[in-house]
């Protein structure tokens, strides 16, 4: 007759598989949240990238109205108000958005010296003229040079971007 002894069970037995149990499943959700970050990024990413376009497009758009009504337009040359728009065909399409800026020439005199202040508001180009201030991508204040003619240099006074 085979007698089994009964061998006394440690402290410590079966701590092994509860380590192993709660590694797996500590991986598990880290693996888990990351997944979860990763896939949020992807979705999120055409609607920042329409965003980042939008105003890629209207800072564009802005640095053409300044270099067109630089060298052109005949308000600078003395200090009566005037305002205007360009849309549609004036702008190179930058990333494919039509864009619109309208402007106010805030002309005023301080100490005898013409301020030939342009204040510029980027927007969709939309059929219903001016940009709304609620739609107005970029707003930019730029002074064009003080001299007889047309403005050689320009220098922004400010530079607002509205998302």
């Amino acid at each position: 007759m085979n007698i089994r002894r009964s061998h006394p069970q440690h402290k410590d037995s079966g701590a092994a598989l509860l380590l192993a149990i709660g590694t797996v499943m500590m991986i598990g959700v880290i693996s888990a949240s990351l997944a979860s970050a990763a896939t949020s990024s992807l979705q999120n990413r055409t609607s920042i990238e329409a965003l980042r376009n939008r105003e890629y497009a209207a800072d564009g758009a802005i640095e053409q109205a300044i270099t067109s009504l630089r060298g052109s337009a005949p308000f600078l040359l003395d200090c009566t108000a005037a305002s205007g728009s360009m849309h549609g065909n004036d702008f190179t399409l930058v990333n494919g958005v039509a864009m619109r800026v309208d402007w106010v020439n805030t002309c005023s005199q301080v100490s005898g010296y013409n301020q030939r202040n342009v204040m510029f508001s980027a927007c969709l180009d939309t059929p219903s003229p001016p940009c709304a201030s609620a739609n107005v991508i970029i707003r930019a204040q730029v002074n064009f040079e003080p001299a007889k003619g047309p403005a050689t240099k320009t220098f922004v006074q400010s530079w607002s971007v509205n998302r």
